[in-house]
């Protein structure tokens, strides 16, 4: 599963016309971490407004919104990307973050970019804009910030690095490694200290750290950042203990079971959490799992899932689930849901990334199934094929302001909701209307 190639897979094509329809989404400050809610009683800012297949307003990353190729088809410079995984982050001063994977640095905006090709004002992991050896990082994916500090997933190194204070400039190092034992350690094992491919990362605004620990299928968590090198997590999901590792592995026998439960996994994605609830991207089984309430407990089951009827169930776009994939996705299914997962606190986004989209959902979800109310990158909740602007159920050759290749990221930040489009080697920003 550590082979990127995965996620930019292509959907079979179908044409179906749809009706389009308008969210309205209360979006909450900051947005650039684990939070959401609202700020600790801050006023909210204006609702947020998006409807289906609404184009975004800026692309970062190309030129213009026709644009897919890494580096913009060049040598990497400070206004490009190449391939990006999980959710940007914008700290409490409007900077903006993102993990560059295939460049092996993060770029970082003083504000969020209001023009397209925009130029990032630092670069971390990097001496400059143009080098992309290993150093820092080695593919950097999702980045959290809360409390001051700033966490990034290093997938490729099997950790996560934290810095104390988020930086402001270029040369800053991290302070802290998760997951290993040291910086220069390069050891896996099963246990509370080590980590292997972890996907996405969250701090939450009371003080915990979060990581998907996707080779692992579980999630773990420390009950606060860790201020050491290759502090063990606290609490395990999704295993009864540190030493299981094994995915869909409800009865703990170290054998994977025919199907998932509340409380197993199969490669956890996406992740977040505002320290009151938790949501989980359940990668190979198809599925979004909520816990309505912070667990507590190792192995404690999920409470609500989303794409899928019950927690047995794990076919991709399996609307009348009879277990077999149907022949277009719903409102209410997943295919391979990948990294990104976010919410204002009150709101839901999903990055669908095999159907090329990304669902939100009007009020956080409270019930299994239920369908999310607006899609972005397909004009309805039928359509499923990557860049296909006029829907007709083809890729189209270029992209647009409007459609997506693999989403694997998104942010709700103040009137904006930032979306990471891998397969296209950008992000999008898409401004309330």
């Amino acid at each position: 599963m550590s082979d990127k190639d995965f996620i930019s897979m292509t959907p079979r094509g179908l044409t179906v016309l749809g009706l389009a329809a308008t969210l309205t989404l209360s979006a909450c400050g900051g947005g650039g971490g684990g939070g959401g809610g609202g700020g600790g009683g801050a006023p909210l800012p204006p609702k947020l407004k998006l409807s289906n297949f609404q184009p975004a307003a800026v692309v970062i990353g190309q030129a213009d919104f026709a644009g897919i190729r890494p580096n913009q088809n060049g040598a990497p410079d400070a206004n490009t990307l190449q391939s990006l995984y999980g959710n940007p982050a914008v700290s409490d001063s409007g900077t903006l973050f993102i993990g560059d994977y295939g460049n092996h640095r993060v770029l970082a905006y003083n504000t969020i970019p209001t023009v397209n090709n925009a130029v990032a004002d630092f670069v971390l992991g990097q001496p400059d804009f143009t080098t992309t050896e290993q150093g820092t990082f080695d593919g950097p994916q999702q980045i959290s910030i809360a409390g001051g500090k700033m966490a990034v997933a290093d997938y490729d190194l099997d950790r996560i690095l934290i810095y104390n204070t988020v930086p402001a400039g270029a040369g800053v190092e991290p302070d802290v490694v998760v997951g290993k034992s040291g910086f220069s350690s390069d050891e896996t094992h099963c246990d509370a200290v080590h980590v292997t491919i972890p996907e996405t990362v969250e701090v939450t605004p009371n003080g915990k750290l979060v990581v998907t620990d996707s080779e692992h299928h579980r999630v773990l968590i420390w009950n606060s950042v860790p201020t050491s090198h290759g502090q063990p997590a606290d609490l395990v999901l999704e295993q009864a203990d540190f030493t299981h590792c094994q995915q869909n592995d409800d009865n703990q026998d170290g054998e994977r079971d025919e199907a998932p439960t509340a409380r197993t996994l199969s490669f956890p994605a996406g992740l977040w959490t505002d320290g009151s609830r938790l949501v989980v991207n359940d990668y190979e089984n198809n599925r979004t799992l909520i816990w309505n309430t912070f667990p507590t407990s190792n192995f404690q089951p999920a409470d609500v899932v989303l794409g899928q009827a019950d927690f047995s169930s794990s076919t991709p776009n399996d609307d009348d689930q009879d277990g077999q994939t149907d022949e277009a996705p719903s409102a209410r299914t997943l295919n391979y849901p990948y990294d990104g997962v976010d919410s204002n606190g009150r709101q839901l986004a999903i990055a669908d990334s095999g159907n090329a989209r990304v669902l939100i959902w009007n009020s956080f979800p409270t019930t299994n199934f239920q369908p999310a109310d607006v899609v972005l990158g397909q004009s309805d909740f039928a359509h499923y094929a990557p860049n296909d602007d006029d829907q007709d159920g083809s890729m189209d050759s270029a992209a647009s302001a409007r459609v997506m290749i693999s989403p694997t990221g998104v942010r709700f930040h103040q009137d904006k909701l930032l979306v990471s489009d891998e397969g296209a080697n950008r992000v999008l920003v898409f401004q309330s209307q």
